[in-house]
């Protein structure tokens, strides 16, 4: 089921296995030119640009971006379609969403200062969140972004979603209704991100986009940063587990195929030190996944994003999930808290078999927005900290010390003329406090 299987032992297993992070971490080059012009004619044309690109990408029949705003009513009477349990574990998972970033917020040291020396902070104002919106309704996404905006005090929440040939998105609508949000567009795909990152006619601009999206999406989101802030460049999902001959194979079956039916192009990966668990596991996921509802999506993002790989032991196959970078890890060996530690590279570290990924996805309150294609080496979850910003502040007035600021002017004098920058060095000099 598995489209690779590797192991550690064979002469080759290195070169497959940094071919295999390499296939899966590419770039669809093709994409680039196609979303830069997008972003150009958004740039060059505002609102008939947006409005030409949501009619031929999601065929729709729209001639004012009034037609694309939804209108406030139309996201309460949502609430009627949507069936009142599904409502109320939106509410559940919000509340559990903002008790945990709301925490966050207050461990955060956001003004502060050593004598007139520190810093200041803000929340952003003004942002907007993308929810995917093709082959699957995610109204989850609409939570997970949105508690950590709203816990750190945006003022303005925008949210974007595509859909396609006009189709009601109910489950997203009641979701924003959850949220308080209620500036939501119909626009998807790179034209939304364009809209939004540059501002049109009717289309505010923003001054950060979050949230995940097709691989369209994501290259919008690379293209405009600078022009606007973003919180990742987010690609396929993936999950990798790590087991050894203690794990449940069947409780590993079901993440693995949860995990694949977010789509072709998800990711998931099997790490254990044993060659048992790993034959039991693709033998349940072989008679599992013909039953389930997304078969054909489990076994082709299986077949061509999946992998199976026998490590030597714990300590090598910690090794090589942290080579993996992987949005999720779930650790699932006997000792999963002692082996979690020596993940460092992960989105989210789950460990136990209790942990389930799925639980995490809706309502265990960190955001399931999180770093992906490898880049959980040097990026971090959505959370807070996403939505603040700082300014350092200085203040030297007469109460500094005449001794400690003359220190200051001396070596800024000295290093500004060692740089050649004497205008900095006599800048310096003729504040200084005493002869």
């Amino acid at each position: 089921m598995f489209g690779l299987s590797l192991k550690s032992k064979d002469r080759d297993f290195k070169e497959n296995f940094n071919s295999f992070l390499q296939n899966k971490n590419s770039l669809n080059n093709s994409v680039k030119v196609d979303v830069h012009q997008i972003i150009e004619s958004v740039r060059n044309e505002g609102d008939q640009a947006v409005l030409e690109a949501t009619n031929k990408f999601d065929d729709r029949k729209v001639f004012s971006v009034d037609d694309l705003k939804i209108s406030e009513d139309i996201i309460a009477s949502s609430l009627d379609r949507v069936d009142k349990k599904i409502v109320d574990s939106m509410y559940y998972s919000l509340e559990r969403v903002l008790d945990f970033h709301k925490d966050q917020l207050s461990g955060i040291h956001l003004n502060s200062s050593k004598g007139p020396i520190g810093r200041r902070s803000r929340s952003l104002k003004r942002v907007a969140m993308y929810v995917p919106g093709g082959k699957a309704s995610y109204p989850s996404t609409v939570l997970m972004a949105a508690g950590p905006a709203i816990s750190a005090g945006v003022d303005e929440l925008f949210l974007t979603t595509p859909w396609p040939h006009g189709s009601v998105n109910d489950l997203t609508l009641a979701a924003a209704y959850v949220a308080g949000i209620k500036n939501v567009y119909s626009i998807g795909g790179a034209q939304a991100i364009a809209a939004f990152a540059l501002g049109t006619e009717s289309i505010p601009k923003v001054q950060k986009i979050i949230g995940p999206g097709n691989q369209f999406v994501a290259e919008a989101k690379r293209q405009l940063y600078g022009e606007v802030g973003i919180d990742s460049i987010a690609g396929p999902s993936e999950l990798t587990v790590l087991a050894d001959s203690h794990s449940d194979p069947i409780t590993v079956s079901w993440d693995l195929m949860a995990q694949a039916e977010h789509d072709e192009m998800a990711s998931s990966v099997l790490v254990s030190t044993s060659e048992e668990f790993i034959t039991e596991v693709k033998s349940l996921i072989k008679k599992e996944v013909p039953l389930l509802s997304r078969s054909s999506i489990i076994k082709k993002s299986l077949r061509e994003r999946g992998a199976a790989i026998l490590a030597e032991d714990t300590e090598h196959a910690i090794s090589l999930v942290n080579q993996i970078a992987p949005e999720h890890v779930h650790v699932v060996t006997k000792d999963a808290l002692k082996d979690s530690r020596g993940i460092i590279n992960a989105g989210l570290i789950l460990s136990g078999s209790d942990s389930a990924n799925a639980l995490s996805d809706y309502v265990l309150g960190p955001s399931h927005i999180l770093p992906t294609s490898g880049s959980s080496v040097f990026n971090s979850p959505l959370s807070v900290e996403d939505f603040i910003v700082h300014s350092s502040f200085i203040n030297l007035d007469e109460s500094s010390k005449l001794d400690e600021y003359d220190e200051l002017v001396k070596n800024t004098s000295i290093l500004a003329r060692a740089e050649g920058l004497t205008a900095h060095a006599i800048s310096a000099e003729i504040r200084k406090k005493k002869d």
